[in-house]
């Protein structure tokens, strides 16, 4: 009984070993085989780059004088007009 047990745990972890072997190689393939078709099917059909339409800049206005009366005004105000 004890032989059989052996044997059988010894099959299973070979069949397991197996398996793992074959899905690493085969994610190694699967990676490659990707990478060059992409880099064939880019060369031979290459994708279209889209162009965003350029925006006007808008022109920027110093306010300084403004700003700094709002500034003042508001000072004042929280501090109670004194």
């Amino acid at each position: 009984m004890s032989e059989l047990f052996n044997t059988g745990i010894t099959i299973t972890f070979i069949g397991m070993a197996v398996v793992l072997a074959f899905l690493t190689l085969m994610i190694f393939v699967m990676n490659i085989t990707s990478s060059l078709i992409v880099n064939v099917l880019n060369k031979y059909f290459p994708e279209a780059v889209k162009e965003e339409p350029k925006k006007a800049k808008k022109k920027v206005v110093s306010n300084n004088e403004d700003i700094a009366v709002a500034v003042a005004l508001a000072f004042n105000a929280q501090q109670g007009g004194k």
